[in-house]
């Protein structure tokens, strides 16, 4: 049996191990990794990290360059401190576990050796089990989104002009260039994006789905850039991993891009320059790889016009634009999705729910301003209503919730206080049904009298 000694960490015995680790490039070697690596002395000091490691330990380099791979246990999770203790012994070692990062990883430490057998180093890796979709604490507002019953919606049924819009999208991600989908509410642009991201594949890159509408002047840097560990700002000893590190190697998605803030559209163009960005707390610039997919259901030429929206954040993210159409502009497309989500309601149904001849000529006949999201309504409706077969009488749309403004008999407690209040709530429930009512914002507009830019103003104002 042969016994291997500890006796290479001295300067006399670090000369036989192979010259090229100690040269300055063979960090950039590491970088080429897909996994997280690092290259350790045996007395556990970290000698060389690749930037895959930063981002799964969301540590930065300069904190792990020089310093002991045991004292960031604390920062980074039990999990290293197995993995230093095992280099402690010169073993060999496979765990799994979940990092502070909130990553899934399984990390491997593997003894570096000469050829005569004395140890003179190790080799860590990370590698994040599944490849993405890491969740964060409870109380973040916004998480990567794997929707389950979204990818069996839309994303499942392609008509040929849909197809070829996929199929444009892809190829103009492939290569680098920003995508915006537009399009009505409820038209699938959530489910273009998934597929053109890949999101749904086996060994598919990470997909960030980020939701605008939530994401406040307040809140933007923290969530999308992150926040140093153990920084002034960090409210634990972890940071906090931002949506744009998340997305590294993958997509992210910016959902309903035009209610961001001015404040917020000029730090999202400022990363875009050049997609580099500092955690709160830091200031090491940090880069990041990213396929950039944006949407929105909001008139774009009327926001720019406004100026409600910059002109330079449009021309980053707009390098290809597809306008999804409404359903109503689409009849073979109905057809599909209907078949598509009966197959769906049937799976766990008895009986087999089928569609009368009136129920199918109806639903060719609607003119859905809910598009996609409001098929699928009527559907369920029908077969949560009828026995085995819908009916015309089945053909259930209810009409949009309005909330009048309160009249003098209201509760007083109830009624706005001023009378600017009582105007805007009034005017709110008009806005609202005008766009139910005729599908879109500018068709709303033009119903109204008043011009696009002015309506677009005011549903904002009033959300």
């Amino acid at each position: 049996m042969k016994f291997y000694a500890n006796d290479l960490t001295a300067p006399g015995h670090r000369r036989l191990r192979p010259a090229f680790i100690d040269e300055p490039q063979f960090g950039a070697f590491l970088d080429a990794f897909p996994e997280g690596v690092a290259l350790l002395e045996t007395d556990g000091t970290i000698k060389h990290v690749n930037g895959k490691l930063e981002l799964i330990l969301n540590i930065a380099r300069g904190d792990l360059v020089g310093s002991q791979l045991a004292r960031h246990a604390k920062t980074a999770g039990p999990l290293i401190q197995k993995l230093a203790g095992a280099l402690q012994q010169l073993k060999r070692i496979e765990v799994s576990g979940t990092l502070n990062s909130q990553r899934n990883v399984t990390g491997t430490l593997g003894i570096l050796r000469t050829p005569d057998g004395g140890a003179y180093g190790a080799l860590l890796t990370l590698r994040e089990a599944g490849g993405r979709q890491r969740g964060h604490e409870s109380s973040d507002n916004f998480r990567f989104e794997a929707e389950p019953a979204a990818r069996d919606r839309a994303s499942r049924v392609l008509t040929p002009r849909l197809q070829a819009a996929v199929h444009r999208a892809a190829s103009a991600l492939d290569r680098g260039s920003a995508v915006l989908i537009t399009g009505e509410t409820g038209t699938g642009k959530t489910e273009l994006a998934r597929w053109i991201g890949k999101a749904d594949a086996s060994d598919a890159p990470p997909f960030v789905h980020v939701n605008c509408g939530m994401l406040t002047d307040a809140q933007f840097d923290a969530e999308m850039f992150g926040i140093e560990p153990g920084s002034a700002l960090d409210t634990s000893t972890r940071g906090k991993l931002g949506f744009v590190e998340a997305a590294d190697g993958g997509t992210l998605f910016l959902d309903q891009v035009t209610d961001l803030s001015p404040v917020a559209q000029m730090k999202l163009v400022a990363f875009l320059e050049n997609q580099t960005f500092s955690r709160l707390g830091s200031v090491q610039r940090r880069r990041a790889r990213i396929s950039l997919v944006t949407a929105t259901n909001a008139d774009l030429p009327a926001l720019l016009e406004s100026g409600d929206f910059r002109s330079d954040l449009y021309y980053r993210i707009a390098v290809v634009t597809l306008d999804l159409p409404a359903l109503r502009e689409q009849p073979e497309l109905v057809a599909a999705l209907t078949e598509h989500f009966l197959r769906r309601l049937n799976s766990g149904r008895t009986p087999v729910l089928r569609l009368s001849a009136a129920f199918t000529e109806r639903l060719s006949a609607h003119a859905y301003p809910g598009n996609i999201r409001e098929l699928a309504n009527i559907l369920e409706r029908a077969a949560a209503t009828a026995d085995d077969v819908a009916l015309s009488d089945h053909f259930d749309v209810p009409a949009p919730v309005a909330r009048p403004a309160a009249g003098p008999a209201a509760d007083s407690a109830e009624r706005p206080e001023r009378f600017k209040d009582l105007v805007q709530a009034f005017e709110h429930w008009v806005l609202e049904k005008s766009i139910a009512e005729h599908g879109s914002k500018r068709s709303a507009a033009k119903a109204l009298g008043i011009d696009i830019a002015t309506l677009v103003r005011k549903t904002k104002r009033t959300r």
